[in-house]
């Protein structure tokens, strides 16, 4: 039975399938074609029978650059065979040696993957950050390129899964926050530089031996080039181009805008964590988390989460992108609790199992959720802060003005008054209405970077108001005071 490999991730396909069932990437039909195995060897230089031979293994012993000595194979990656090394001119340190062998070894490809892995080595070379691999170089060695990095002991949080989920267990809700409180600076780090990981699943975070930090692995770039040098993009009158077929991103964990159009930005990334959290404590793949009718996340159905953590899970996983956090920093702030507090420690209760849930617990108040700007104005179920409740002494004093703003747009009634046909009472009624309803309504209305920013620019309208209302009335008394003094000189 003839099968397919993918040439992204040489997972081993159906014949009849069109899609990688472990990268989702998009598969060639295969060839039985005399002619077109013709045509494709021509590209090939035959020059060297190891370095054309794509299956061909680096065997035990083998010394790359005089320098390099391979200890064995740690793995196929999603661009290629991945090594393990000693260095022998840095005393025998182990190194990670990640290889890219373009399918089609023509000259032009070639120079094309040269190109771009140099560029991307450059990139790799300024990230500095203990939970990210150091680079250390890039080389050509025949017609294989190779990318060298620090070797990283430890396991896969996919293969910690596998091995909970053999005993009964998964991934508590405590150690999900605590492996968030560790990543996200490392992601914030990342995006700070304009970089966007863009393959963040359980297979891509190592928890280091040593310490049991983890370790953010396989960062997108990289990839991505072998991609777009391994993926067939043919042009013609019969053909099309597959420009799906150079997005990167896991299917399931990547979001769809991403595996789509290729759009990559922060809160991809944080998408992707957030579907990790879940598979890590669910033990399911994604696309058996999915509902297929709603395409929802069934978070509700499969766990049973803290008040705090619920709606940042929620928000991790939203589908829109405008509707998730726009920043790792963002996520940040509201999971740094005092990790001291024994009290705030909460197993996972997963349904359908036993309840692990220590009911002596006493668990702290819910965290403060950045929900501003949802657009759902006179929603009354919509939860707004308590500390922004109250009056707002801007919109009750200058109502026409504080409305433009803070995006309550009903507040633009109050300048009807220019009419004449509401008496003068527009402006004093709208006044009122939104000194009782104007820290809601602007809340809900307008996306605000904290409940802190809130209160500082409601603060500045209420002084902005005092100082104009306070002029006014001293032109009016100022004006009074001279109709007075007028209408005595006529008496006199």
């Amino acid at each position: 039975m003839k099968s397919i490999t993918c040439m992204i991730c040489e997972q081993i396909n159906p014949s009849r399938a069109s899609f990688c069932s472990r990268c989702g990437a998009s598969l060639s039909p295969p060839s039985s074609s005399p002619l077109e195995t013709n045509l494709n060897n021509t590209n090939l230089d035959h020059t060297n029978l190891d370095n054309t031979n794509l299956d061909h293994r680096l065997e035990t012993g083998s010394r790359l650059r005089d320098r390099y000595i391979i200890q064995r194979t740690l793995g196929q990656g999603g661009f290629g065979k991945t090594y393990l090394a000693k260095d022998t001119g840095r005393f025998n340190e182990l190194v990670t040696l990640k290889e890219l062998t373009p399918r089609n070894q023509g000259t032009h490809t070639l120079e094309k993957a040269e190109e771009l892995f140099q560029r991307e080595a450059t990139m790799l070379h300024k990230l500095s950050s203990p939970q990210i691999p150091r680079f250390w170089e890039f080389f050509r060695d025949g017609k294989r390129l190779f990318l060298v990095q620090d070797y990283i002991e430890g396991k896969t949080y996919q293969t910690l899964l596998e091995e909970r989920v053999s005993k009964g267990e998964r991934f508590s809700e405590t150690e999900i926050i605590q492996l968030f409180r560790q990543l996200l600076p490392v992601l914030s780090y990342l995006h700070q530089l304009g970089i966007i990981h863009r393959d963040i699943a359980p297979d891509n975070i190592i928890r280091r031996a040593s310490d049991g930090v983890p370790v953010l692995i396989d960062l997108g770039g990289v990839k991505q080039i072998a991609l777009e040098v391994n993926t067939p993009v043919t042009s013609g009158q019969n053909s099309a181009i597959y420009a799906g077929g150079t997005c990167l991103g896991k299917v399931g964990y990547a979001p769809d805008e991403q595996l789509r159009l290729g759009i990559a930005a922060p809160h991809s990334d944080l998408y992707a964590l957030g579907v990790t959290a879940l598979v890590l404590m669910t033990g399911k793949q994604p696309q058996e988390l999915v509902d297929p009718y709603t395409l929802n996340w069934r978070t509700e159905e499969e766990l049973t989460l803290s008040p705090e953590f619920n709606p940042i899970l929620s928000r991790l996983l939203a589908s829109q992108p405008s509707e998730r956090f726009q920043s790792a920093q963002e996520v940040l702030e509201l999971i740094q609790t005092d990790e001291s507090d024994d009290s705030k420690v909460r197993e996972t209760e997963i349904k359908g199992t036993v309840a692990v849930t220590p009911q002596s617990k006493s668990y702290p108040p819910p965290t403060p959720i950045n929900n501003s700007g949802c657009k759902q104005v006179f929603d009354e179920s919509v939860p707004v802060p308590a500390e922004i409740q109250g009056w707002n002494w801007g919109a009750f004093c200058l109502p026409g003005l504080w409305c433009v703003t803070n995006q309550v747009w009903i507040g633009l009634i109050a300048w009807s008054d220019l009419s004449l046909v509401t008496g003068f009472l527009a402006w004093p009624v709208m006044g009122i209405i939104l000194g009782i309803k104007g820290n809601e309504w602007a809340w809900k209305s307008r996306r605000w970077k904290s409940i802190k920013a809130f209160k500082r620019h409601q603060r500045g309208w209420a002084i902005t108001s005092f100082v104009i209302t306070g002029i006014m009335v001293t032109l009016l008394f100022l004006f009074l005071e001279l109709i007075r003094q007028l209408v005595l000189n006529l008496v006199g």
